[in-house]
């Protein structure tokens, strides 16, 4: 009995996700033109966003506003070229950006920066986190409200929506969901296509300076490795 209950458990969080991805992978959508993702943190790209990145067939670009206290570059630049990415900035500001997750940063300072990658790579969109950042850090969430102040001519924003913990955890019951509603106009879904199931794995291994234990179970079990679902602020 013990075996059969480690059995069924192992199939709804590790197995069915990739049954339930092949049926729905068809509902991911994109729109024309060049795609900035602004994430805190060099290995953000690959924990939440790489359903999108793989999804998406048009340029995409990245824009780091930290070091994660850290010099990781390279480690960013590896994760990238596994997800496609075209082209990446880090921002290295220990005053302004520091890494904290008890700090705001200011808006100006991410609106500087974002206003000089939209010029440089021509963006019409930009992806990022929503008001609670996924995981309450404050550095992800001051993104979003930073470009909520953004002058959005021609310009779309999709913030990522965090979800409460037990369906974090749940990529079962998320993608099931997904599979029984239609989308509404506001809200993107992106799915990990079949072909790409272990490429964000791949991309979080680069960040080898931050493979801590817990690391590995979130690769494992997090809904973000498999779906994406955006809202469109603007």
């Amino acid at each position: 009995m013990l075996l059969l209950l480690v059995f069924f458990i192992c199939f709804i969080l590790i197995v069915a996700p990739f049954i339930f991805i092949r049926l729905i992978s068809s509902k991911s959508n994109e729109e024309n033109g060049n795609y900035l993702l602004v994430i805190a943190h060099p290995d953000d790209e690959c924990l939440f966003f790489s359903p999108i990145l793989l999804s998406l067939h048009s340029n995409k670009y990245v824009l780091c506003l930290s070091n994660g206290n850290n010099h990781r570059l390279d480690e960013l630049r590896r994760s990238c070229m596994h997800l496609g990415v075209k082209d990446f900035k880090i921002i290295d500001d220990q005053i302004n950006l520091k890494d904290d997750q008890s700090v705001l940063w200011s808006s100006d300072t991410i609106l500087g920066h974002v206003k000089q990658s939209i010029r440089q790579w021509n963006i019409s969109t930009i992806i990022s986190f929503d008001y609670y950042g996924v995981s309450g850090h404050k550095n992800h969430s001051s993104i979003y409200y930073a470009l909520l102040h953004l002058s959005h001519n021609q310009i779309h924003f999709l913030s990522l929506q965090s979800t409460p913990i037990y369906r974090k955890y749940l990529t079962f019951i998320e993608l099931f969901t997904i599979y029984l509603n239609k989308e509404s106009t506001s809200r993107r879904t992106f799915v990990l296509p079949v072909k790409y199931s272990l490429i964000p794995h791949k991309a979080m291994l680069e960040h080898r300076s931050q493979l801590i234990w817990f690391r590995y179970l979130y690769l494992l079990f997090s809904h973000y490795i498999w779906i994406n679902d955006f809202v469109l602020v603007y």
